[in-house]
């Protein structure tokens, strides 16, 4: 199987999709490649093994010092779930994970947050401040695998989410101006700030965007339907 990438947005409803999508291909695959830091890799493994329960993989993800632990396990939960339940059921995908350092990416992560105030308190924007941010790394390509990443890579088979990807998202070396910072800032405060989760600031957004009310209510079900098995998850947990 050549090089495949599967471009999927950071929410939980695009990360769900990419693990149907990985389901659907798992006779032909031999590992996936996660975006998460190194440091990360023997944890996710232990869990998608069935070695460790999710809130083990939780708390080791918290003591790494990875700045945005719950941002991260409410994403990635039903793609980490969905590799565990692919294990038990005898496929056994190779993992790793292709993320910068931990250290990169707490360091990264401040920069990030003075970079959107600065643009928020001034109305400027520092594209080269931001360049250094956006970089020009591109993810990883492996023959029998699937690399779960923001963009495309030009030398692999690309499926992409049919949704177009939230501002957050989509910034990149490639496409990087003052529109597309402010447009992601913008975002930012108008939207993730005042929604309870990114899954509800994205839809709240496609909505003002004037997008297709079908598509819109087909992710509002699907975001119903997480919910319910979040919640009882959690109580089988309590």
């Amino acid at each position: 199987m050549e090089p495949w990438v599967i471009v999927a947005s950071r929410l939980r409803l695009a990360r769900l999709w990419a693990a149907e999508e990985i389901v659907l291909a798992a006779d032909e695959l031999k590992g996936v490649l996660l975006p998460y830091p190194s440091e990360l890799e023997r944890h996710v493994k232990g869990f998608v093994k069935g070695l460790t329960t999710w809130d083990d993989l939780v708390s080791a993800v918290r003591d790494s010092g990875l700045p945005y632990v719950d941002a991260w396990a409410w994403t990635e939960e039903p793609l980490l779930r969905r590799l565990r339940s692919l294990h038990a059921s005898g496929f056994k995908l190779s993992i790793e994970c292709y993320g910068p350092p931990i250290a990169v990416e707490a360091e990264a992560s401040w920069e990030l947050a003075r970079q959107i105030l600065r643009v928020r308190v001034t109305g400027k924007v520092d594209l080269e401040a931001w360049r250094k941010l956006v970089g020009k790394r591109e993810p990883p390509a492996k023959a029998g695998y699937a690399t779960i990443s923001l963009q495309p890579i030009e030398i692999a088979r690309v499926t992409a989410w049919e949704y177009p990807p939230p501002p957050t998202d989509s910034l990149s070396s490639r496409n990087l101006s003052e529109e597309q910072v402010m447009r992601m800032v913008n975002y930012i405060f108008n939207f993730v700030v005042t929604s309870r989760n990114p899954d509800e600031a994205y839809i709240r957004w496609l909505e003002e965007l004037k997008y297709e009310s079908s598509k819109i209510n087909k992710l509002k079900s699907i975001a119903l339907m997480l919910n319910i098995i979040e919640d009882r998850q959690q109580q089988e947990t309590s």
